[in-house]
C-alpha cells in the first residue's frame, strides 16, 4: 500500500471547514493546537494522527470517511453487487448536516 495522500486529505478538511463556516482558529482551539498546525494540515505540510483526524471530523460534524474516502482501493468484485444500503450511504456521505437532518426526517415519516 502506498502512503496516504495527506495533501488531498488536508484539502478535504479545509473544504469541510469552510462549508461549515468554521475558522482555523476555532478548530485549533477545540483541538488544543496552534492555528498554524491546522493550516499545515490543510496544506499537506503536516500529517494529522488518527486521533486528531477523528477529533477534526467530530468538530466539523462529518465522518473520517469524508476525508479519506479517496484513499480506498477496494471495489466490490463481480460476485458482489452493491447493496441498496451501500448506495444510500454513498449518496449521504458528502451531504452537509442540514441535508442529512432533512433526509432523517423523511425516513422517520415513512
Amino acid at each position: 500500500m502506498e502512503d496516504l495522500d495527506f495533501k488531498a486529505i488536508g484539502m478535504k478538511i479545509k473544504e469541510r471547514r469552510k462549508m461549515q463556516g468554521i475558522t482555523q482558529e476555532a478548530v485549533a482551539s477545540l483541538l488544543g493546537v496552534n492555528p498554524s498546525h491546522i493550516s499545515n494540515i490543510e496544506c499537506g505540510r503536516a500529517n494529522p494522527s488518527l486521533t486528531a483526524l477523528v477529533k477534526i471530523a467530530n468538530i466539523l460534524e462529518c465522518s473520517v470517511d469524508f476525508f479519506i474516502s479517496g484513499e480506498y482501493t477496494y471495489k466490490p468484485g463481480k460476485g458482489r453487487e452493491e447493496t441498496l444500503d451501500d448506495k444510500i450511504m454513498d449518496k449521504l456521505k458528502y451531504c452537509d448536516i442540514n441535508k442529512k437532518a432533512r433526509v432523517l426526517k423523511m425516513i422517520d415519516l415513512l
